[in-house]
């Protein structure tokens, strides 16, 4: 049970950084200024990427 709630949460993970970078993308491309959303993906990465080595562990 503990294995698979981890393996969904990598997965989720995995989606949350891929869907604001599009976000970023499209943002970009409607002409608006994504820097605030550039920012809170890296806050994020930093933090997934924290939890993964947790995980790891």
């Amino acid at each position: 049970m503990e294995e698979r709630r981890i393996k969904k949460l990598l997965h989720i993970l995995k989606h949350t950084e891929e869907h604001l970078e599009e976000l970023i993308r499209y943002v970009q491309e409607c002409g608006y200024d994504p820097e605030p959303y550039k920012e809170i993906y890296q806050r994020l990465k930093e933090e997934n990427d924290r939890l993964r080595e947790k995980l790891k562990s």
